[in-house]
């Protein structure tokens, strides 16, 4: 009877856990979606280059993995929710820094953006591992709900700068760290903390030092290990080179203003949001691989359109453009949704304890992928020509493809 009333409350416990981290990934998609079209625009008005705004979105993605090990080794000893929570100030000391940037040195622009990405990075990770452990069988659906509300959100955000065309970035800055207070506390009150610090603890103290030195070795020897890794690397460089810059190039490239680029965005992000419980459920029934063979054909689509856009404007013909953009966008969005529940689902679920060391280990070497991709797009864009990087991204998925065919089987 006991042990009935203890799985019952532990399942009221995952339930409430769930359902604060959707309300809280509403409020995250809000956010994130009107920094995400407003950010490389506003790099862009203070240096006037997109080569130097490549460099400084190459930065910032720098401190989304290579702090990962670090963050991964914090959250396994004090836990995800604590992690989680700290997530929040450092989001707002970047986005304070920002407020700054336009009137003073680059100094505030480049720290500002490293810090928002460092709080990225602090809270994308944790909330997954929340998501994996109030989950049961279907963590692909569960992973779908989950992203679903974010995408709510991230409608909602989008949405908010087509209508508040007069805001300037300052004043999305500030609504943005107002919201981010609002989801600190809800993590704060209303998330708890199924793994305790003092499990892990108990957890690494049967682990020997000297296995705790071979994280890394892990992953050389292991086959599956290192297909992931080498797959995951591969992907974000790939698609690193064309995106890295990418709503930077829509405004220098198209002309296209800020609510122009929401405009199309938002059509992405509608997709993700209908679409993305479904997609969490085609990970769990046709499995990890075939999701992900699926999520590339999408990646094809996307820059495909791209492709078909810049060569019609270069000839002059505009009236094409933006619905081009946004038939790419919708392609992207079902790229997205059938990507993340496999990617989650295999990124989670690394070695047997220090699960989020082993994701942040994943995460560090594909951070060494992106940090050249900023530069090289902006290179490509700058010294060969617009459709440079959608080209080489195009052929690097066609590798990625083949990638998948021949190591991932087993999964």
């Amino acid at each position: 009877m006991n042990d009935l009333n203890n799985s019952k409350n532990a399942n009221n416990i995952k339930t409430k856990n769930l359902i604060a981290l959707s309300v809280t990934k509403i409020i995250h998609g809000f956010g994130t979606a009107m920094f995400a079209v407003i950010y490389q625009p506003f790099i862009l008005s203070i240096t006037h280059s997109l080569f130097i705004t490549g460099i400084i979105v190459s930065l910032g993605s720098i401190m989304q993995f290579l702090p990962m090990p670090l963050i991964g080794r914090l959250s396994d000893k004090i836990g995800h929710k604590n992690s989680l929570i700290a997530s929040i100030p450092i989001y707002i000391l970047g986005l304070f820094s920002l407020v700054f940037a336009e009137s003073n040195t680059y100094f505030y622009l480049i720290f500002g953006i490293i810090m928002y990405f460092l709080g990225f990075t602090f809270n994308n990770m944790n909330a997954q591992f929340l998501v994996a452990e109030n989950s049961g069988k279907s963590k692909g659906l569960m992973y779908g709900i989950i992203f679903a509300s974010y995408f709510i959100g991230t409608i909602m955000g989008n949405s908010f700068i087509i209508l508040g065309m007069g805001f300037n970035s300052q004043f999305i800055f500030m609504l943005f760290i107002t919201m981010l207070i609002i989801e600190g506390i809800i993590q704060y009150f209303f998330i708890s903390n199924n793994i305790s610090a003092k499990k892990v603890m108990t957890e690494e103290k049967i682990e020997s030092k000297s296995d705790d030195d071979k994280m890394w070795l892990k992953f050389i020897k292991n086959r599956r290990m290192r297909a992931i890794l080498i797959f995951f690397t591969l992907d974000i460089f790939i698609y690193g080179i064309s995106l890295s810059i990418y709503y930077g190039g829509l405004n220098d490239y198209y002309h296209l203003a800020t609510n122009q680029i929401s405009s199309i965005v938002i059509w992405m992000n509608i997709t993700n949001m209908v679409f993305q419980i479904p997609a969490g459920r085609i990970a769990d029934k046709l499995g990890k691989m075939k999701s992900l063979l699926l999520s590339e054909c999408f990646g094809l689509g996307f820059f495909a359109f791209n492709i078909a856009a810049a060569i019609l404007w270069a000839n002059s013909i505009t009236e094409t453009i933006i619905p081009l953009l946004i038939f790419g966008h919708i392609s992207f969005a079902f790229s997205i949704v059938t990507f993340i529940p496999s990617e989650q689902i295999i990124l989670t679920d690394l070695g047997k304890n220090k699960k989020a060391e082993s994701y942040g280990v994943v995460a560090f070497v594909r951070g060494i992928g992106y940090i050249p991709t900023g530069v090289i797009g902006g290179i490509l864009i700058e010294k060969v020509n617009y459709l440079a990087p959608f080209i080489i991204t195009s052929i690097g998925i066609v590798f990625e493809i083949w990638f998948l065919l021949k190591y991932f089987k087993h999964e």
